[in-house]
Order: C-alpha cells, then sequence, then structure tokens
C-alpha cells in the first residue's frame, strides 16, 4: 500500500471514494470515552505546553515568527473565542480519526480502487465536523513534493470550493442513508426512522448542515495543528519547518474566522487579493515570502 498524495484527495472520484471510509469510520462504536472532551482538552494541553522563552528555539527565524505569531494572537483568549463560534454549530459526536490527510490514506496495490486509513494516533470521540473540516484543510499543504525548507507547500486557494465539498459529502451521507443500523445512525445523530424517510430534499439540508460543521470546525483544525507545530518546534529534531508550518495554519484560521463571521461566506475562498488584505493578519509576510519565490 503507498499514501495517497494531495492531488488525489482532490480527485472528484477519490474524494468521493475516502468519504465513504471516513463515513464508515464514524460509524463505528469503539470501547473508549464517548464525550467529546479530547479536542478542547488537548487543545488546552497545548496551550500549557508553549513556550514562554523564545530561547527555546534554537533558530533564529523560529524565534521571529513566534514572535510574530503572538503580536497576532492571544492564543488562550483566542481559544476561548473559538469555543463561543463553535458553541453556535450543532454538530453529532461520533468516533473520529482526527487526521484525516493523504499520509493516513492508503492504495492498496492489489486493489487500486480500494483504500484504507492508518495512524489512529489522535482518534477519539469528537465533533464530526472536526473530521471533516480537517480533511478539507489538507486539501491546501503539500508535506510529499517539497525537498527543501519547509518542506510543505501551501495553497490556501486549494481549500475545497462548494462543487467539491458537496461532491465529498454526498458520498459521505449516502453510507449514512443506507444505514440501518439503529444504535449506528444515532451515533450520527439520525435515527433509523429518520434514514427511511429521508428524500432529496432533507438528504440536502443534511449535506448543507455538513457544509456548515465542517467549514466552521476547520477553525478548530487550523487552531489545533498551529499549536501543535510550535510546541514540535522546540520538542523534536525533525527537519520540517514548524514555525512556517505553523503561521500558515494560523494564516489559514484568521482568514477562514474572518471570511465566516464579516461575509458568512461558506466554503470562504481565499484568492490573492483576500491574503494581501487586511483580513490576513500576516499578509506582510505573505507578501514577503511571495516575492522571494517570484525572485528566485
Amino acid at each position: 500500500a503507498e499514501s495517497l498524495l494531495v492531488s488525489e484527495i482532490r480527485d472528484p472520484k477519490i474524494s468521493q471514494k475516502i468519504s465513504r471510509l471516513l463515513s464508515e469510520i464514524h460509524q463505528l462504536d469503539m470501547p473508549i470515552v464517548k464525550e467529546p472532551i479530547w479536542l478542547y482538552h488537548t487543545i488546552q494541553q497545548f496551550l500549557s505546553d508553549l513556550p514562554t522563552d523564545i530561547h527555546k528555539f534554537e533558530i533564529e527565524e523560529d524565534r521571529a515568527i513566534f514572535q510574530e505569531l503572538r503580536s497576532v494572537c492571544h492564543f488562550t483568549e483566542e481559544f476561548e473565542e473559538l469555543k463561543k463560534i463553535l458553541a453556535t454549530v450543532q454538530s453529532p459526536v461520533c468516533f473520529t480519526h482526527n487526521d484525516f490527510q493523504p499520509g493516513n490514506i492508503l492504495r492498496i496495490k492489489s486493489e487500486p480502487e480500494s483504500f484504507t486509513v492508518i495512524d489512529f494516533e489522535y482518534c477519539s470521540y469528537n465533533y464530526r465536523g472536526f473530521d471533516i473540516g480537517n480533511h478539507f484543510c489538507e486539501f491546501m499543504f503539500d508535506y510529499k513534493s517539497s525537498k527543501e525548507w519547509p518542506f510543505f507547500n501551501v495553497d490556501f486557494s486549494s481549500y475545497p470550493n462548494k462543487i467539491q465539498q458537496i461532491n465529498f459529502l454526498s458520498s459521505y451521507v449516502d453510507v449514512i442513508i443506507s444505514t440501518q443500523n439503529q444504535s449506528v445512525c444515532q451515533t450520527n445523530g439520525i435515527t433509523n426512522e429518520a434514514v427511511s424517510s429521508i428524500n432529496n430534499t432533507n438528504r440536502e439540508e443534511l449535506i448543507n448542515q455538513l457544509i456548515k460543521e465542517a467549514n466552521y470546525f476547520s477553525l478548530a483544525s487550523h487552531f489545533f495543528w498551529t499549536l501543535w507545530s510550535i510546541n514540535m518546534a522546540t520538542s523534536t529534531a525533525i527537519k520540517f519547518g514548524y514555525m512556517e508550518y505553523a503561521r500558515a495554519r494560523l494564516t489559514a484560521y484568521y482568514l477562514t474566522r474572518n471570511l465566516l463571521l464579516d461575509t458568512n461566506e461558506i466554503p470562504p475562498r481565499f484568492n490573492e487579493d483576500i491574503l494581501r488584505s487586511e483580513k490576513n493578519p500576516f499578509k506582510n509576510s505573505y507578501t514577503k515570502a511571495d516575492n522571494e519565490q517570484s525572485s528566485n
């Protein structure tokens, strides 16, 4: 088996297949704590572990980025604001993978149309919107093709548009509808009776609800991996631009938050004008990096 490329999860047919896989995961009944405590508890732990001394960063550029991030984001206060935003979105709790990205999705070589998932390190019972939103965020990041620092590429404009999201979620919903096991359905917030009576109208309503859940909980994904990456920068020898990645995720966090709250644009679209606007608190760094790439 081999892991997928980011270009493959963007492919409409592959997206449909792996969405069914994620939907099946969300219907599992696992013998672990079923209260959705993992997300906020882990973020709180990440906040507690944040460096208080910039000299914990060995690389000068990492220190500069950390100071830049702190100048924009008061992390503890922002976490409280994030929880308020997410409290306005009703997202059912189910068993979740929480890191459903191309590197953890494998194509079976003997069955090229079949896929499986690995690395359940972060699995928990969690809001389903987080798992889907996190997957949508991964459309923007390529960890495989870059052989030079920071060892990833980001393309904000690759965040899935509405057509791509509907394509993914239609297959996801079809798995729910086809499931007749009542306990499984209840895990996803619907009943057997509801399943049997679903027609095209409320199928569309469910897809629209999932779009809202996923795009709002993408905020939690960006915030989560921002903090994770900052802490990794001071605790691992793995060669990766953790602070550059943290800045990219926090950039996406603020862009998403500002577009969702200011314009109610779902899904948000990240074009060059937005990236260079006041909606991006890191626009100076973005413009600088863009200019450096152009000169090279």
